[in-house]
């Protein structure tokens, strides 16, 4: 119970934005996809060209030949096979296109962690901001509660309005109390995004980032889409089945035994041959390892068209998401936030004279709270989406 308490009430170390990105790059996952393909690669640098371990053949016996006498006889043989097909140089060169893909791969998870962990931060910051909006809203609430309550008693408010403040005081309390509870989940998503080990949710610093694009490569974000890290993935995978493909029709390919023979007869007489043993692929020709081959390479050819299209779209989609979450900012500064604040100021003096009920003063209160939240928001919205937009055209500059 203690330690709960502790893990609640005390601060943990603002996070930046920068120090956000750095974390998701060195997450566990990307650490592990890393240390993955420099094992992988280091082991498929030296995969040798035969396919084969070479055969040593030992055969001691002896022999009892017709006059009688008994000899010790020893055969000694040694046999390679080679392929002439080239099932060595097509099993390493799958092998070093699985490292690429792999690597390509990473590439994707990288792009999609730093995305979601810069959401995660704007997320936390904008239900901080709102946070501490509602906070100030609930200590001039109570402040106007014991004004309403203390003129009340002489006279100058009605029982109604004295209800008025009291409930909107506690709306205001519960306002505060689940932007609190917004924030420790964002925060607690923000750790595990980043893959952060950490007893207690993450806090956002006060410093909103400025993100700025490249105009120049906007314009051609979608021409761009065959370049960007999933549709490189697919075309990766779509060079590892054709190279497995061939690698399975190497395996069955034409090869070449060499051997060489030697041994001792039971008079003492020595003797050595030569071998030479061909096979065709008259039958065999790995029909089967090709076919399943076969199909993912079709497969992973649509899959191909497949991520060009999602990754066009997500780009249109991301430059219209900039556009309306800059519109939507504009609107909310230039016209909501400020007639906001102009209503609350002209009902308060109109309240304070006289002239406006509780309930509506409320009212204005609780649309400029609203408000305060909203821009915080759309804040964080317009500087995700210049975020996303920089990170799908590999531009970005903070």
């Amino acid at each position: 119970m203690i330690a709960w308490f502790l893990m609640v009430t005390v601060p943990a170390q603002a996070l930046s934005f920068e120090q956000t990105l750095s974390l998701a790059d060195a997450s566990p996952s990307l650490s592990a996809a890393s240390t993955a393909i420099e094992r992988r690669r280091a082991l498929a640098e030296v995969i040798p060209w035969l396919t084969a371990n070479p055969s040593v053949l030992v055969q001691p016996g002896g022999r009892r030949m017709a006059q009688g006498t008994f000899g010790p006889e020893l055969y000694l043989g040694l046999s390679q096979e080679v392929s002439l097909a080239g099932a060595g140089v097509a099993r390493r060169a799958a092998a070093m296109a699985e490292v690429d893909a792999d690597t390509e791969e990473r590439a994707v998870l990288r792009r999609g962690l730093v995305i979601a962990a810069a959401q995660a931060w704007l997320s936390l910051w904008a239900a901080q901001v709102a946070l501490e909006a509602a906070r100030a809203e609930l200590t001039l609430t109570k402040e106007w509660q014991a004004r309403v309550a203390k003129g009340a008693a002489v006279g100058g408010f009605t029982r109604v309005d004295v209800a008025v403040a009291n409930a909107y005081q506690a709306e205001a309390h519960l306002t505060a109390l689940s932007l609190e509870g917004e924030a420790f989940v964002r925060g607690v998503q923000l750790n595990r995004v980043v893959g952060r080990d950490a007893n207690r949710p993450a806090v956002a610093t006060a410093a909103l980032p400025v993100v700025t694009i490249d105009d120049e490569r906007v314009s051609h974000v979608t021409e761009t889409a065959e370049t960007s890290p999933p549709v490189r993935s697919a075309k990766a995978t779509v060079e590892v089945e054709r190279l497995k493909e061939r690698e399975a029709e190497a395996s069955r390919g034409t090869s070449l035994q060499v051997g060489a023979l030697a041994w001792r007869e039971g008079a003492g007489d020595l003797a050595a041959v030569a071998s030479l043993q061909l096979t065709l692929p008259v039958f065999e020709r790995a029909q089967r390892e090709r076919s399943v081959a076969a199909a993912a390479l079709s497969r992973a050819e649509g899959r191909t068209l497949t991520a060009l299209a999602d990754e066009r779209a997500e780009r249109v989609d991301a430059l219209h998401e900039l556009e309306h979450s800059l519109e939507t900012l504009r609107v909310v500064e230039d016209e909501l936030l400020p007639a906001s604040r102009e209503a609350l100021d002209g009902m308060q003096r109109r309240f304070d004279a006289g002239e406006a009920t509780a309930q509506e003063l409320v009212l204005t209160r609780r649309a400029l709270m609203s408000t305060k939240a909203r821009h915080a928001r759309a804040q964080a919205d317009v500087v995700f989406a210049r975020f996303h937009l920089a990170m799908l055209t590999s531009e970005v500059t903070r």
